[in-house]
């Protein structure tokens, strides 16, 4: 699964990897992002990829309580396009939700975390979808949710799922562009590259807590 992640490059840097037409300038880094809040998250309009603000939680366009959203933080690969909760948006709704590593809890020791990014890599994208619900008073909620997938050789140790990374352009255009359903679940792999991975602060499990040294090594008492 994923529950926890970091994007703390900048404004700039995101313009530079994901060809945005629009910015949002007042972001601050943040390196505890958790379930229920607000993310930045990439979407393809008529005028170019534009990123907003949605919440972590994706409720269904015909839920009756947007609560459900805190049970659907995440989506699976296997089954994505068929699950009434994710089928719709997978065929029309999908976003990249840009990060720069995301926490895991290992397996084997439920209270230590570790910390997984890209060394090659100072930003890359979860494949998400997002959906918009409406409710009665004409007020509406953007949502979304991280695709996993099972895990590669690298995270099978510390835990069974992993999100779905997506790091190259290619990847970014057909994602959010192609609408071939074999083409589009053939990106929903364990990732192939590099991986590091390193312990970090169970401070992690406060999600007000924030700050750089949270994706701090630390040793493993």
């Amino acid at each position: 699964m994923c529950g926890r992640f970091t994007l703390y490059v900048d404004s700039k840097k995101l313009n530079t990897v994901f060809h945005l037409t629009n910015s949002i300038f007042d972001c601050m880094p943040r390196y505890n992002i958790a379930p229920g809040q607000d993310i930045q998250v990439i979407t393809q309009e008529p005028e170019g990829r534009v990123i907003s603000y949605m919440k972590w939680g994706l409720i269904p366009h015909w839920a009756k309580d947007p609560k459900i959203g805190s049970r659907l933080i995440n989506a699976r690969a296997e089954t994505v396009d068929c699950k009434p909760a994710f089928r719709t948006s997978f065929k029309k709704n999908r976003c990249l939700i840009p990060a720069d590593g995301f926490y895991e809890w290992m397996k084997t020791n439920g209270k230590q975390l570790v910390y997984v990014s890209l060394p090659d890599r100072q930003v890359f994208a979860f494949a998400g979808i997002w959906s918009r619900w409406e409710a009665p008073d004409c007020s509406a909620i953007n949502s979304c949710s991280i695709i996993t997938t099972d895990s590669n050789e690298c995270i099978r140790k510390i835990h069974d799922r992993m999100p779905v990374i997506l790091d190259q352009e290619q990847q970014f255009r057909t994602w959010l562009e192609q609408s071939d359903t074999s083409a589009l679940k053939d990106l929903l792999q364990p990732y192939a590259g590099v991986l590091a991975v390193c312990p970090v602060s169970k401070a992690v499990n406060f999600s007000k807590t924030d700050g750089p040294e949270l994706i701090k090594n630390v040793e493993i008492m």
